[in-house]
């Protein structure tokens, strides 16, 4: 942040909160406001509820935190400009719209760069886990992909883990998963390139949700 401390960024946080004022985007987790000054354009990830729900969403603001830390210099994301008071999550805005409200004009290059980001991502130890939902991908003004939301994003842990690590190899695959299904949204997936099929698998958690979606469709 240039030019910005942060209890001057806290104080307008707070006012931000007290008076409505400033919101971006609202949900169950909590709220995202929206900064700019002549110097900075951010966006502020602050917790909802009450009780044990504020408690929750705080940690999964502090988790996320985490993830971005582990990630470090990663262009296929937002910049983290830190986390404020223990529970604000502060974070550069980027330009553009989800891929549910616009496709990109070259899909074939958009998907190539989110692929690279993807395993760029695993090689530092992170798995997005939720890239299925198209919330969560931005189309760039300049149409390459920026990645959304890490909230339930898996960090994989050095040593003995099994249970992290298995999380985090199920993460990648939904992570490659979900790329495929972007990909082919308006295609059958059995015209796959042979590339392709290389990172596709469907897991036990999809085809259970596909079964139970069934089941309710009927």
């Amino acid at each position: 942040m240039e030019h910005l401390d942060e209890a001057t960024l806290k104080k307008w946080i707070e006012d931000s909160i007290a008076t409505g004022a400033n919101i971006l985007a609202a949900g169950y987790q909590g709220q995202t406001l929206v900064y700019e000054d002549e110097r900075n354009h951010l966006v502020i990830k602050i917790p909802q509820g009450k009780g044990l729900a504020r408690w929750f969403h705080k940690k999964m603001l502090r988790h996320e935190y985490a993830v971005y830390q582990q990630l470090g210099d990663f262009d296929g994301a937002p910049a983290c400009h830190g986390l404020i008071d223990n529970q604000y999550l502060v974070l550069e805005y980027v330009d553009g719209r989800t891929i549910r409200n616009k496709r990109p004009l070259d899909e074939d290059e958009f998907h190539d760069k989110l692929f690279e980001y993807i395993q760029r991502m695993h090689a530092k130890s992170v798995a997005h886990m939720d890239l299925k939902r198209k919330d969560n991908l931005l189309v760039r003004g300049d149409e390459s992909p920026c990645i959304l939301d890490f909230g339930a994003a898996v960090i994989k842990k050095k040593g003995f883990h099994p249970f992290n690590q298995y999380r985090y190899k199920l993460g990648k695959q939904f992570d490659y998963n979900a790329w495929i299904k972007h990909k082919y949204h308006n295609r059958n997936l059995k015209d796959m390139s042979m590339f392709d099929r290389r990172y596709y698998k469907t897991t036990w958690v999809e085809a259970l949700a596909g079964a139970v979606k069934g089941l309710y469709a009927n």
